[in-house]
């Protein structure tokens, strides 16, 4: 074969190992951050804002302005 042809193919492999070993690299140090983070997202539950829920349905309807502006003028439309 070759020599150029061989050198090639061992900087090839060179490459592939440089890059196998920094996969792992990489790979280790993924895990580590995902166990430390999964740790820290049960620790404290978190809280709901007031902005996320009022308590009321869900959707459009869970404000109260809803009712009194949409619902209520209907209503009373419907009965006169």
């Amino acid at each position: 074969m070759n020599k150029s042809f061989m050198d090639i193919v061992s900087k090839a492999s060179a490459n592939k190992s440089l890059f196998d070993s920094s996969v792992e690299e990489i790979a280790g140090a993924l895990d580590i951050s995902v166990k430390a983070a999964s740790r820290n997202a049960w620790a404290a539950p978190a809280r709901r804002t007031q902005l996320q829920t009022t308590g009321w349905l869900r959707g459009s309807l869970s404000y109260p302005w809803a009712i009194i502006c949409i619902v209520i003028p209907a209503v009373l439309d419907t009965l006169m």
